[in-house]
Protein backbone atom coordinates (compact mmCIF):
# COMPACT_ATOMS: atom_id res chain seq x y z
CA UNK A 1 0.00 0.00 0.00
CA UNK A 2 1.17 3.57 -0.61
CA UNK A 3 -0.52 5.32 1.62
CA UNK A 4 1.16 4.96 4.96
CA UNK A 5 0.22 7.89 7.47
CA UNK A 6 -2.66 10.89 7.99
CA UNK A 7 -1.01 14.14 6.90
CA UNK A 8 -2.24 17.46 8.29
CA UNK A 9 -5.97 18.78 7.28
CA UNK A 10 -6.52 22.23 5.56
CA UNK A 11 -10.01 22.86 6.53
CA UNK A 12 -10.09 24.53 3.00
CA UNK A 13 -11.69 21.28 0.64
CA UNK A 14 -11.58 23.42 -2.48
CA UNK A 15 -7.80 24.08 -2.68
CA UNK A 16 -5.12 21.06 -2.71
CA UNK A 17 -4.39 19.65 0.95
CA UNK A 18 -0.83 19.03 -0.66
CA UNK A 19 0.68 18.71 -3.88
CA UNK A 20 0.00 15.22 -5.65
CA UNK A 21 3.06 13.71 -6.75
CA UNK A 22 3.04 11.53 -10.25
CA UNK A 23 2.21 8.21 -10.02
CA UNK A 24 3.80 5.09 -11.60
CA UNK A 25 2.18 2.11 -12.56
CA UNK A 26 3.13 -1.51 -13.85
CA UNK A 27 2.37 -2.16 -17.40
CA UNK A 28 1.18 -5.93 -17.90
CA UNK A 29 1.49 -7.17 -21.18
CA UNK A 30 0.83 -10.95 -22.88
CA UNK A 31 -1.16 -13.39 -20.97
CA UNK A 32 -0.65 -10.88 -17.60
CA UNK A 33 -3.27 -8.18 -19.42
CA UNK A 34 -5.53 -10.39 -20.80
CA UNK A 35 -5.92 -11.57 -17.03
CA UNK A 36 -5.84 -8.48 -15.54
CA UNK A 37 -8.69 -6.95 -18.00
CA UNK A 38 -10.88 -9.61 -18.09
CA UNK A 39 -11.24 -9.75 -14.07
CA UNK A 40 -11.41 -5.74 -13.99
CA UNK A 41 -14.09 -6.34 -16.40
CA UNK A 42 -15.52 -8.87 -14.62
CA UNK A 43 -15.81 -7.02 -11.60
CA UNK A 44 -17.02 -3.94 -13.52
CA UNK A 45 -20.09 -6.01 -14.69
CA UNK A 46 -20.84 -6.94 -10.76
CA UNK A 47 -20.66 -3.79 -10.13
CA UNK A 48 -23.05 -2.06 -12.74
CA UNK A 49 -25.28 -5.10 -12.92
CA UNK A 50 -25.65 -5.99 -9.73
CA UNK A 51 -24.74 -3.43 -6.81
CA UNK A 52 -25.92 -0.50 -8.62
CA UNK A 53 -29.49 -2.38 -9.05
CA UNK A 54 -29.48 -3.88 -5.41
CA UNK A 55 -28.83 -0.62 -3.79
CA UNK A 56 -31.63 1.55 -5.41
CA UNK A 57 -33.70 -1.37 -4.47
CA UNK A 58 -36.48 -1.17 -2.43
CA UNK A 59 -35.59 -4.01 0.04
CA UNK A 60 -32.20 -2.34 0.80
CA UNK A 61 -33.41 0.81 1.31
CA UNK A 62 -35.89 -1.08 3.62
CA UNK A 63 -32.70 -3.17 5.29
CA UNK A 64 -30.67 -0.06 5.32
CA UNK A 65 -32.87 2.25 7.44
CA UNK A 66 -34.42 -1.10 9.48
CA UNK A 67 -30.66 -2.07 10.79
CA UNK A 68 -28.77 1.13 11.09
CA UNK A 69 -26.98 2.08 13.83
CA UNK A 70 -26.79 -1.58 14.55
CA UNK A 71 -23.75 -3.44 15.10
CA UNK A 72 -24.78 -6.91 14.56
CA UNK A 73 -25.72 -5.84 10.99
CA UNK A 74 -22.22 -5.30 10.09
CA UNK A 75 -21.17 -9.30 9.82
CA UNK A 76 -23.56 -10.85 8.14
CA UNK A 77 -20.88 -13.02 6.74
CA UNK A 78 -19.90 -14.15 9.78
CA UNK A 79 -23.85 -15.00 11.21
CA UNK A 80 -24.59 -16.98 7.57
CA UNK A 81 -21.37 -19.01 8.13
CA UNK A 82 -22.35 -19.65 11.87
CA UNK A 83 -25.78 -20.62 10.93
CA UNK A 84 -24.39 -23.07 8.19
CA UNK A 85 -21.97 -24.64 10.67
CA UNK A 86 -24.52 -24.94 13.25
CA UNK A 87 -27.07 -26.83 10.27
CA UNK A 88 -24.07 -28.93 9.58
CA UNK A 89 -22.90 -29.58 13.20
CA UNK A 90 -26.83 -30.28 14.28
CA UNK A 91 -26.83 -32.72 11.09
CA UNK A 92 -24.03 -34.79 11.80
CA UNK A 93 -24.41 -35.18 15.38
CA UNK A 94 -27.70 -36.64 15.24
CA UNK A 95 -26.34 -38.88 12.47
CA UNK A 96 -23.60 -39.84 14.65
CA UNK A 97 -25.72 -40.43 17.63
CA UNK A 98 -27.99 -42.58 15.23
CA UNK A 99 -25.48 -44.98 14.05
CA UNK A 100 -25.93 -48.37 14.94
CA UNK A 101 -22.46 -49.27 13.39
CA UNK A 102 -20.37 -47.51 16.29
CA UNK A 103 -20.42 -48.31 19.85
CA UNK A 104 -22.69 -46.39 22.37
CA UNK A 105 -18.66 -45.10 23.78
CA UNK A 106 -18.00 -43.92 20.21
CA UNK A 107 -21.14 -42.53 19.60
CA UNK A 108 -21.11 -40.58 22.70
CA UNK A 109 -17.68 -39.02 22.25
CA UNK A 110 -17.92 -38.16 17.90
CA UNK A 111 -21.42 -36.57 19.23
CA UNK A 112 -19.79 -34.61 22.16
CA UNK A 113 -16.51 -33.24 19.70
CA UNK A 114 -19.13 -32.03 17.25
CA UNK A 115 -20.99 -30.17 19.66
CA UNK A 116 -18.05 -28.67 21.08
CA UNK A 117 -16.21 -28.05 18.01
CA UNK A 118 -19.34 -25.80 17.17
CA UNK A 119 -19.60 -24.16 20.54
CA UNK A 120 -15.49 -23.25 20.71
CA UNK A 121 -15.52 -22.31 17.08
CA UNK A 122 -18.41 -20.20 17.41
CA UNK A 123 -17.33 -18.02 20.21
CA UNK A 124 -13.90 -17.49 19.02
CA UNK A 125 -14.88 -16.81 15.79
CA UNK A 126 -17.10 -13.93 17.33
CA UNK A 127 -14.27 -13.04 19.73
CA UNK A 128 -11.62 -12.73 16.95
CA UNK A 129 -13.88 -10.76 14.54
CA UNK A 130 -14.61 -8.23 17.36
CA UNK A 131 -10.30 -7.92 18.60
CA UNK A 132 -9.98 -7.59 14.92
CA UNK A 133 -12.23 -4.95 13.94
CA UNK A 134 -10.41 -1.57 14.38
CA UNK A 135 -7.71 -3.56 12.61
CA UNK A 136 -9.29 -4.70 9.58
CA UNK A 137 -10.64 -1.26 8.93
CA UNK A 138 -7.27 0.44 8.60
CA UNK A 139 -6.87 -2.18 6.46
CA UNK A 140 -9.74 -1.25 4.36
CA UNK A 141 -9.34 2.07 4.82
CA UNK A 142 -5.79 2.60 3.60
CA UNK A 143 -6.67 -0.03 0.37
CA UNK A 144 -9.69 2.43 -0.23
CA UNK A 145 -7.02 5.52 -0.42
CA UNK A 146 -4.66 3.75 -2.62
CA UNK A 147 -7.98 2.87 -5.03
CA UNK A 148 -8.67 6.48 -4.78
CA UNK A 149 -5.49 7.65 -5.36
CA UNK A 150 -5.34 4.97 -8.84
CA UNK A 151 -9.01 6.48 -9.60
CA UNK A 152 -8.91 10.32 -9.13
CA UNK A 153 -12.08 10.50 -11.32
CA UNK A 154 -14.04 9.27 -8.09
CA UNK A 155 -12.93 12.08 -5.99
CA UNK A 156 -15.80 13.74 -6.54
CA UNK A 157 -14.07 17.43 -6.50
CA UNK A 158 -16.72 19.36 -7.32
CA UNK A 159 -18.42 19.06 -3.96
CA UNK A 160 -15.20 17.95 -1.68
CA UNK A 161 -12.09 19.74 -3.53
CA UNK A 162 -8.87 18.37 -4.44
CA UNK A 163 -8.50 16.32 -1.37
CA UNK A 164 -5.56 14.14 -0.89
CA UNK A 165 -6.62 10.08 -0.54
CA UNK A 166 -3.45 9.87 2.05
CA UNK A 167 -6.10 11.98 3.94
CA UNK A 168 -9.08 10.29 3.77
CA UNK A 169 -9.74 9.45 7.66
CA UNK A 170 -9.63 13.62 8.07
CA UNK A 171 -11.90 14.07 5.21
CA UNK A 172 -14.03 11.27 6.85
CA UNK A 173 -14.02 12.94 10.09
CA UNK A 174 -14.58 16.38 8.48
CA UNK A 175 -17.23 15.41 6.16
CA UNK A 176 -20.80 15.92 8.68
CA UNK A 177 -19.17 19.20 9.57
CA UNK A 178 -19.19 20.31 5.98
CA UNK A 179 -22.43 19.41 4.83
CA UNK A 180 -23.88 20.75 7.84
CA UNK A 181 -22.94 24.29 7.17
CA UNK A 182 -24.07 24.19 4.34
CA UNK A 183 -27.65 22.33 5.48
CA UNK A 184 -27.63 25.73 7.94
CA UNK A 185 -27.27 27.92 5.12
CA UNK A 186 -29.74 26.53 3.61
CA UNK A 187 -32.37 26.49 6.84
CA UNK A 188 -31.60 29.89 7.51
CA UNK A 189 -32.91 30.68 3.73
CA UNK A 190 -35.97 29.05 4.33
CA UNK A 191 -36.47 30.60 7.55
CA UNK A 192 -35.61 34.29 6.30
CA UNK A 193 -39.03 36.61 6.17
CA UNK A 194 -38.60 36.71 2.09
CA UNK A 195 -38.69 32.98 1.61
CA UNK A 196 -42.15 32.14 0.54
CA UNK A 197 -41.56 28.89 0.15
CA UNK A 198 -43.04 26.02 2.65
CA UNK A 199 -39.83 23.75 2.48
CA UNK A 200 -39.37 22.09 5.39
CA UNK A 201 -36.10 22.87 7.39
CA UNK A 202 -33.40 20.15 7.08
CA UNK A 203 -31.76 17.76 9.43
CA UNK A 204 -28.48 17.43 10.35
CA UNK A 205 -26.43 14.50 8.69
CA UNK A 206 -24.70 12.37 11.86
CA UNK A 207 -20.60 11.58 11.78
CA UNK A 208 -19.21 8.99 9.26
CA UNK A 209 -17.98 5.94 11.55
CA UNK A 210 -16.23 3.54 8.95
CA UNK A 211 -14.95 3.59 5.39
CA UNK A 212 -18.00 1.57 3.81
CA UNK A 213 -20.27 4.35 4.85
CA UNK A 214 -18.35 7.16 3.37
CA UNK A 215 -18.02 5.16 -0.16
CA UNK A 216 -21.79 4.49 0.15
CA UNK A 217 -23.10 8.30 1.25
CA UNK A 218 -19.61 10.40 -0.05
CA UNK A 219 -17.63 8.75 -3.34
CA UNK A 220 -20.81 6.44 -4.30
CA UNK A 221 -19.02 4.00 -6.00
CA UNK A 222 -20.55 0.67 -6.96
CA UNK A 223 -17.12 -0.95 -8.29
CA UNK A 224 -15.64 0.23 -4.60
CA UNK A 225 -18.27 -0.74 -2.96
CA UNK A 226 -17.78 -4.34 -4.35
CA UNK A 227 -14.16 -4.61 -3.21
CA UNK A 228 -14.73 -3.50 -0.10
CA UNK A 229 -17.68 -5.91 0.82
CA UNK A 230 -15.67 -8.50 -0.97
CA UNK A 231 -12.70 -7.68 1.90
CA UNK A 232 -14.79 -7.61 4.54
CA UNK A 233 -16.27 -11.57 3.06
CA UNK A 234 -13.57 -12.64 2.72
CA UNK A 235 -11.79 -12.24 5.93
CA UNK A 236 -15.07 -13.25 7.96
CA UNK A 237 -15.13 -16.41 6.00
CA UNK A 238 -10.94 -17.03 6.32
CA UNK A 239 -11.16 -16.39 10.24
CA UNK A 240 -14.09 -18.91 10.42
CA UNK A 241 -12.69 -21.72 8.07
CA UNK A 242 -9.50 -21.47 10.03
CA UNK A 243 -11.19 -21.76 13.62
CA UNK A 244 -13.88 -24.37 12.37
CA UNK A 245 -11.60 -26.31 10.47
CA UNK A 246 -8.22 -26.41 11.68
CA UNK A 247 -7.61 -24.82 15.02
CA UNK A 248 -10.48 -25.91 17.28
CA UNK A 249 -10.80 -29.35 16.24
CA UNK A 250 -7.54 -30.33 17.58
CA UNK A 251 -8.17 -28.71 20.78
CA UNK A 252 -11.21 -30.28 21.68
CA UNK A 253 -10.09 -33.88 20.92
CA UNK A 254 -9.06 -34.39 24.26
CA UNK A 255 -11.69 -32.83 26.53
CA UNK A 256 -14.30 -34.30 23.99
CA UNK A 257 -12.90 -38.09 24.98
CA UNK A 258 -12.42 -37.32 28.80
CA UNK A 259 -16.28 -36.34 29.03
CA UNK A 260 -17.06 -39.14 26.59
CA UNK A 261 -15.23 -41.28 29.07
CA UNK A 262 -16.75 -39.80 32.46
CA UNK A 263 -20.46 -40.28 30.84
CA UNK A 264 -19.78 -43.81 29.70
CA UNK A 265 -17.80 -44.87 33.30
CA UNK A 266 -21.28 -43.26 35.15
CA UNK A 267 -23.53 -45.18 33.02
CA UNK A 268 -21.71 -48.45 32.87
CA UNK A 269 -21.86 -48.04 36.50
CA UNK A 270 -25.32 -47.47 37.09
CA UNK A 271 -25.85 -50.40 34.31
CA UNK A 272 -24.08 -52.39 37.04
CA UNK A 273 -26.13 -51.32 40.27
CA UNK A 274 -29.46 -51.87 38.34
CA UNK A 275 -27.74 -55.75 37.53
CA UNK A 276 -26.81 -55.90 41.30
CA UNK A 277 -30.24 -55.24 42.31
CA UNK A 278 -31.97 -57.27 40.17
CA UNK A 279 -29.69 -60.12 41.11
CA UNK A 280 -30.20 -59.61 44.48
CA UNK A 281 -34.43 -59.94 44.19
Amino acid sequence: MRITQVQSYNQNYGTPLRAQKPQTSTNFTGLGSSISKGYDDFVEGIANKYYVGFYKSGFASWFAKTTKGKKWANDMPTHMAVLGSTLISGMYIVRTLSNDKLDEKRRKTLAINDALTWVVSTACTYWLNRKLEGWWEDVTTRFVADYVLDHPEIKREKLLGNWDPAEIKIVMGKWHEVVNARIDKINKKIKSPGYNNERKELAHVDPIKNIKDFNVEVLKNPKLSTYIDGMGIRKSLFIFGMIYRYIVPVLVMKPANKIGKMLHDKNEAKNQQQNQAVEKK
